[in-house]
């Protein structure tokens, strides 16, 4: 009895302590989600008060022990990093919901198969209603997003972990029948059998239940798309198929939905608009109904098929929309259900009640150039995978076919056996390509992962197929971000090498990245492209913020840009960024809430000539009017010279690097030039200088390189007094023991090159005095900056701040 007696002592006593934890461990996550909510907000939070992952670490170990994992800790810490106002439940921090990875099945039978039927994953959405079902699915490429849609109203937006993000329920008293995602304006759109859905799913608390309807219409609406318009900003085209064979075109602007007011507003969940206010065309096709409606950006037109035997699929440009002219047609018996275009053979596959898969070529619409026959039920869905050059059909009875889409061969054929008869219908069904799966939804959503996906995570990836432009390191979720030359954005799992998502054309087709920045919070990043165009993301989910959209008259040439800078905001809800492209000029963007366009709000006079005509020190005039912003409007006061240079124009003078330094005490901004000159702009003092100068930087040689001078980049590192203190003891450690060892000589030092050999007309010694006992007092303080170079001749040059102090106070030695 005493044994049993001490047990349930020692039970009650771990079951007391964990409540003790857990309640710690509640108030930790109210702060963190506090703080996290803030810096999304953009407020500024002091670095020694934030609570980056390993202090959040370091506290679920002294409240929970050693047992929590790593791993564990990080998944949690990142969602509640993504979503602060949903925190994750406290469960998860022991990994309750992780699965491991269990062992791949080694059958002999599926290590031929396509899709490896054994790994199907399952989803099933909680808040749908009894007897709802998935009527539409919608994937976002560009954000590895997707979208669901249920038959009696509930949107789904779901992560590329496939965990829901965001989702709303719309109160219609009409079904569901397709969604889509308008790319320009950011929303998704969604459509019953009498209103047209817009719901802003980025938005945040109560304004994300918000959501516009359009009404009336005319037919009762079956299917939606939206055409991608990648040259107009703000505006989208939807096209919907109806009951009454009709082909409609919406024009959406953003403005027809108030996104530019104020969102103090109190709104209502739903705001009603007139149909007729919309700019819509509408032409009558088909004779039946309209079953499925796609635009094909390959082809530069759209497809819509529908169970008429005679306009069976109707392939035209959205031009045909507004006349009378012919369009090519497709006829097939008893129509078509469902189509879809494979790019690279070329051909448009259709399939309906007549069990049968037709393949036709887009300009032959006389008779199909092939058939593909094994379907004992009337065809549903058809999608296609394009890399490996697949089509898989569904039947109304759920089973799947796997083609070759170049040899015409069946490849497999596999079937859902689960659920009941109320069960067996699957109403759409789409292919990932990011993630080589299969997906299909019905009352759940199931995943079919293509079988050479499980082989090949036993293999090493390959981060990117061209050469890698950009790589950042996030400190805050230990992820890495690389972005290569063909403009492909992914985001790593630093420890593990995983996958987390990628973003196709960020900036557009064909629109190579040249920069990238992270925000001190790893909450957000920016892009900047050879265009001259800008953008920040949200870093969790990849979806994008803001923008500075391209202007008419750009020279992509000029406005390259070459450097972004995250730069602290004042005011809740605002992005800055510095900016340098490669004409030279440093600009500053500014984002704020009631707009998803950058301005350009200050831009940094341009010194470089009159430096050139020998003013070393210009004085700089400020506003008197504080804007708010990080740096002071400023102009140059230049002071008439004798001489006058003429600039050279084969000798490159531009800035082509620059780094800012903005902490207690100094608000600097540094410049590297492509002939060799350092300029420290010194918004405390008020002053741009000239820190170097090359000899004979201003004059061409054709002997020599004339890349010779330039510096390539440019970086403060800056000591804070922790970390002086940090190092002070190792210096006075080591300190006795180098003194023996090196002699005089080691006690100078100003800037010092890699290859001492070189550079003796820039070497400028100043002697550094040996440390005294009575100096120790003065080792915590802040330590002054130190400047390095990296320089095309292949040199790396640290600048000592005993040359640069004389000129940062405004001293004129040195």
């Amino acid at each position: 009895m005493d044994s049993m007696e001490e047990k349930h002592v020692n039970t009650a006593l771990q079951i007391s302590n964990f409540k003790v934890a857990l309640n710690g461990f509640e108030k930790l996550v109210e702060r963190t989600a506090a703080q996290k909510r803030d810096e999304r907000a953009g407020l500024f939070v002091q670095k020694e008060d934030m609570i980056d992952y390993e202090k959040f670490y370091a506290a679920v170990q002294e409240l929970f022990g050693p047992e929590v994992k790593n791993h564990d800790v990080k998944c949690f810490y990142r969602k509640l990093c993504n979503n602060p106002d949903v925190p994750p439940d406290w469960c998860e921090i022991f990994g309750y919901y992780s699965s491991e990875d269990d062992s791949l099945i080694s059958h002999m039978d599926e290590e031929n198969l396509v899709f490896l039927i054994s790994r199907k994953q399952r989803v099933v959405i909680s808040g749908s209603r009894r007897r709802d079902v998935i009527k539409c699915i919608v994937k976002i490429p560009q954000l590895d997003l997707l979208i669901a849609a249920s038959q009696r109203g509930l949107i789904t937006v779901f992560n590329n972990q496939m965990r829901i993000q965001t989702s709303t329920n719309v109160t219609d008293t009409s079904w569901i029948t397709g969604c889509d995602y308008l790319s320009q304006l950011k929303r998704i759109v969604a459509t019953t059998e009498r209103t047209i859905i817009v719901w802003d799913y980025k938005a945040q608390g109560s304004s994300q239940e918000n959501y516009f309807v359009i009404k009336p219409m005319d037919h009762c609406l079956l299917c939606v798309c939206v055409v991608p318009l990648s040259d107009q900003l703000c505006r989208d085209d939807i096209l919907l198929g109806d009951d009454g064979g009709f082909v409609n075109k919406f024009t959406v602007h953003s403005d027809d939905f108030g996104l530019k007011q104020a969102k103090t507003k109190k709104k209502l969940q739903s705001q009603v608009l007139d149909s007729k206010d919309f700019h819509s065309v509408k032409r009558k096709l088909h004779n039946d109904w309209v079953m499925k409606i796609k635009y094909i950006s390959t082809l530069n037109c759209f497809g819509s098929c529908s169970l008429d035997s005679v306009h069976s699929l109707v392939l035209e440009s959205l031009k045909r929309l507004e006349d009378n002219s012919p369009v090519r047609e497709f006829s097939m018996p008893r129509g078509a259900n469902t189509f879809c275009y494979c790019i690279k053979a070329n051909v448009i596959v259709t399939g309906g009640d007549d069990k049968v898969l037709r393949l036709w070529h887009p300009n032959i619409n006389t008779k199909p150039v092939g058939k593909l026959v094994g379907h004992m039920f009337s065809i549903t869905e058809i999608v296609t995978n394009e890399k490996d050059q697949l089509v898989i059909s569904l039947s109304s009875a759920k089973v799947f076919r796997v083609w070759d889409i170049q040899t015409l061969s069946l490849l497999q054929v596999f079937h859902d056996s689960q659920g009941g008869p109320g069960d067996m219908q699957i109403y759409s069904m789409i292919y990932d390509s990011n993630h080589g799966m299969l997906i299909a939804g019905s009352t759940v959503i199931d995943m079919y992962p293509l079988t050479k996906m499980i082989q090949d995570t036993k293999q090493i990836p390959r981060t990117h197929e061209r050469e890698i432009n950009v790589m950042l390191y996030n400190k805050s979720f230990h992820q890495v971000l690389t972005i290569c030359s063909e403009s492909i954005i992914k985001v790593w799992e630093l420890e593990t090498g995983l996958h987390i998502y990628q973003i196709l054309d960020p900036h557009g087709f064909n629109v190579e990245l040249t920069s990238a920045a992270i925000d001190d919070s790893g909450l957000i990043f920016a892009t900047g492209a050879y265009n001259g165009t800008v953008k920040i993301w949200d870093f969790g989910s990849g979806q994008e913020v803001k923008v500075l959209p391209e202007g008419k008259d750009w020279k992509e040439d000029e406005l390259w840009i070459k450097r972004l800078f995250f730069l602290k905001a004042q005011e809740k809800h605002q992005y800055l960024l510095l900016a340098l492209e490669r004409s030279g000029k440093v600009k500053m963007m500014q984002g704020k809430e009631d707009t998803i366009c950058l301005t350009v709000i200050w831009e940094l006079p341009d010194v470089v000539p009159v430096l050139q005509d020998g003013n070393h020190i210009v004085r700089l005039k400020t506003a008197t009017k504080d804007r708010g912003v990080p740096f002071p409007d400023v102009t140059l006061i230049v002071e008439q010279t004798s001489s006058q240079h003429v600039t050279n124009p084969a000798v490159g003078i531009e800035v082509n690097c620059i780094d800012l330094l903005q902490v207690e005490g100094y608000n600097m901004i540094v410049a590297g030039t492509l002939n060799g000159v350092i300029i420290l702009w010194n918004f405390v003092t008020s002053t741009v200088k000239e820190l170097y100068r090359p000899e004979d930087c201003f004059t061409e040689n054709p002997d020599l390189d004339p890349k010779r001078f330039r510096i390539n980049d440019i970086l403060f590192l800056f000591r804070t007094p922790e970390c002086a203190r940090r190092s002070s003891q190792d210096s006075v450690c080591s300190s006795s023991q180098c003194d023996s060892s090196k002699g005089p000589q080691s006690s100078k030092g100003s800037k010092q090159s890699i290859h001492d050999s070189e550079g003796k007309g820039e070497q400028t010694d100043v002697t550094v005095g040996e440390q005294q006992p009575g100096d120790k007092k003065h080792v915590a303080e802040t330590q002054p900056p130190v400047l390095v170079t990296a320089h095309e001749d292949g040199h790396l040059r640290l600048w000592s701040i005993e040359v640069m102090r004389p000129l940062i106070y405004g001293s004129s030695k040195g």
